[in-house]
Order: structure tokens, then C-alpha cells, then sequence
């Protein structure tokens, strides 16, 4: 249903009141965590990036066009007060920029879509929820702007948009320049995502940002990096590992995780051999390697984090904020919950927001039969069941 008006229209016009970085809880499932940004100058508040749920196929990998009819219904207000009463502090929102931008021609906006992208924004908004707006291309679309023209239509679509968004208030709108840039990496990326910066500040010089290392956004892309000499910029990654583990079933990523079922988590690196034992006699090889190297247990994912965390405090501690984390339901239920339950425990002991992927029965946060929230993910999240 397309929301009404009245309740959030204050909201693009009024800057939210987001308090000190608060305490973490050291006990009890219901962890919480203020990782809103340091302000870096007197009244520079960001947006609270505490605890979050990825708003994915809407807007961005829908599977039913971009049309007024998917837009305005595909998420609806009851949704978003759902997100809310559960204890969430933001939500994360994927464009889709084929869908937003045009795709030829100069440089412009679609109208119609960007009205309806008002609209969810102050429907978020409303119910006091704070957006990370990620720029979500699709599969081999990112491979444009390895070229000279796309870098350049992405660079002036950003500065057509952060125009049309300056009305929203800093404190609850953060953009993202580029989700996982993948084939972009390396100085390519990094030099592209300046250039990108630069031309939203153009428009708008105290917007929070969101930037990553490139690459499929993993912790070492970013932490083999030297930080822009700027201030307000938030540093993304993403957690998946171990991806045979957490993408086991899938049919969209890597073979071998596709073919893998009934891996549990965490294992031990001596039970490599039996863990392995029923996978497919061409798959066991990479999966006992893995299991034997270690990466299925919680001191790797730890280790993992401890190496952010370490470039983190070397460069004068910018906020981290971990963009998607999440398992495919094809995982055992109880081994998914451990997993997701140990990954924020680590984030608020590191003091990192977070979002998960993401709103949908696939990853378990959403009933199959229905909108309502899966209590058990719920609750391993630190969220509060209805």
C-alpha cells in the first residue's frame, strides 16, 4: 500500500535526534549496540546504524519489474512498523540503477521511480527508521563502469540523485556508492569511489557516506587499504564465511556451495574427513581443505574481524558497518542460528553496526507463510520477538 502523506512528511525536512554512542550489553541474547559515527565536528550526526535489515527485491533484484504496482505494494507500512517494533534502528534499501537512472542518453532520473523512492524513504521515516541507500546494480551490470563512459554516467547519475535527496535530513539518510563493485577492485575501485565522493559532496558536503574496498566488499579488500582523508564516510564490509557454509544449497554462487547440504557450523578442523563425508566426491577435496585450514570455526571468523578491527584503531578508529551477514535457509536451522547468533556478538564487541540479508524466508528472518518475523532468528540477532 502507498503511504500516506501526513505521518513521515516532516520527516524529509527535520533532522533526527540520535543521542551519545551508548554502551554495549555484555550479556543476554538481546545484545545492542550504538554504532552511529563519531561526529566529526561539532552537530555531525549520522544516521543510527546500530541494527538493520537489508529491504532486499523492492527496489533493487526484484523479480516482478520496477512498475508503480510492485513499487508502492511490495513493501508496505505494516512492514516497516513491523521492522520497527522488533527493535531494528535502520534498514538498508538496494537501487537497482537501471530502474532509476536512464539507461541512454543524458543523464537523467526516472520520474516516476524516484517518486516512489520518496515515498518509501518517508515511509521509513516515519516510524523514526534511518536508510542506508545502496547502489545495487545486478550481476554483470557493474561490469560498465570498467569503461571510461560508465564510470562517468555512474559518477554524474550519483550527482543527479544526491541533488534530488539534499532535502533529506543527514541523520537518517547515509548513501552507499556501489554495492560489492566486483570486477572493480584494487586502486581502480578506490579512485572511482573519490571521484564518486566528490561529486555527491559537490551537491551535498555533509552527507554521511558508505564506502567499501571493493571487490565483493570483504574484510581484507578493505583492510588492505588507506582511508580517504575525509570525515563522514562509513566503511562497509560484508560477512559470508565461510561461504559453504553460509550459501550452502544456493543456486546462484558457487557451484560447490550449490551441491553442499547438511554442513553444520561451527566444526572443528579435525573432523575435516567425516564433516566432508557426504559431499559429492569431486566437491570433498575443497571442503575438507577448508574444514582442515580452520575457516569453519568461530577463532577464524574472530581472527577475521580482530584484523579490522587492528586497521580500524590504526587509523583513528572510522565507523565499520557490516552491510549484509546472513545464511541460506538450505543450512541446518540450528547451526544458522549459532552462526548469525556469534556474528553479532562479535559486532557489538567491536562496537560495528550491522544489517542483515535480509528481509525474506530465503535467509530466515521472514515466515514462508506470512510477514511475520521468525522468533528464533529473531532472537539470535538481538531482536525483539512480537
Amino acid at each position: 500500500m502507498r503511504p500516506g502523506g501526513s505521518p513521515g512528511a516532516g520527516w524529509i525536512n527535520r533532522r533526527a535526534a540520535i543521542g551519545a554512542l551508548a554502551g554495549l550489553a555484555a550479556t543476554g541474547s538481546a545484545v545492542r549496540s550504538r554504532a552511529t559515527p563519531r561526529p566529526s565536528s561539532p552537530g555531525a550526526r549520522g544516521p543510527d546504524l546500530s541494527r538493520g535489515v537489508n529491504l532486499s527485491h523492492w527496489f533493487a533484484q526484484s523479480h516482478n519489474g520496477y512498475g508503480a504496482d510492485h513499487l508502492a505494494r511490495f513493501v508496505t507500512s505494516a512492514d516497516i512498523a513491523r521492522v520497527a517494533a522488533a527493535g531494528f534502528t535502520h534498514v538498508r534499501l538496494g537501487v537497482e540503477p537501471d530502474a532509476l537512472f536512464a539507461t541512454s542518453g543524458k543523464p537523467a532520473l526516472n520520474e516516476a521511480v524516484m517518486t516512489r523512492l520518496l515515498d518509501a524513504l518517508t515511509m521509513i521515516g516515519s516510524r523514526n527508521l534511518s536508510v542506508v541507500l545502496d547502489m545495487h546494480p545486478v550481476g554483470a551490470s557493474k561490469d560498465r563502469y570498467l569503461t571510461d563512459e560508465g564510470a562517468g554516467r555512474l559518477i554524474d547519475n550519483w550527482r543527479l540523485l544526491a541533488q534530488r535527496l539534499t532535502p533529506v535530513a543527514h541523520g537518517q539518510l547515509a548513501l552507499e556508492l556501489l554495492n560489492e563493485p566486483e570486477p572493480l577492485r584494487d586502486d581502480a575501485w578506490w579512485k572511482l569511489q573519490e571521484r564518486i565522493m566528490s561529486a555527491i559532496r559537490g551537491v551535498d558536503p555533509l552527507r554521511w557516506l558508505v564506502v567499501n574496498g571493493g571487490g565483493w566488499s570483504g574484510v581484507d579488500e578493505l583492510a588492505s587499504r588507506q582511508p580517504y582523508a575525509q570525515d563522514r564516510l562509513i566503511y562497509t564490509f560484508h560477512h559470508y564465511a565461510p561461504l559453504l557454509f553460509t550459501h550452502q544449497g544456493a543456486d546462484w554462487t558457487w557451484d560447490v556451495a550449490g551441491r553442499t547440504r547438511d554442513l553444520t557450523w561451527p566444526v572443528a578442523a579435525t573432523a575435516a574427513e567425516q564433516a566432508s563425508a557426504a559431499a559429492a566426491p569431486s566437491d570433498r577435496p575443497v571442503l575438507q581443505d577448508q574444514i582442515a585450514r580452520g575457516q569453519f570455526t568461530e577463532a577464524f571468523m574472530l581472527d577475521a574481524f580482530a584484523r579490522l578491527a587492528t586497521w580500524s584503531q590504526r587509523h583513528g578508529r572510522p565507523p565499520i558497518y557490516v552491510g549484509e551477514f546472513g545464511v541460506y535457509l538450505k543450512a541446518p536451522r540450528e547451526a544458522r542460528l549459532r552462526w548469525l547468533s556469534a556474528s553479532c556478538a562479535a559486532f557489538a564487541r567491536y562496537g560495528w553496526g550491522w544489517a542483515h540479508w535480509d528481509n525474506s524466508a530465503a535467509f530466515g528472518l521472514v515466515s514462508p507463510d506470512n510477514r511475520a518475523f521468525d522468533d528464533a532468528t529473531l532472537r539470535a540477532l538481538g531482536g525483539t520477538p512480537g
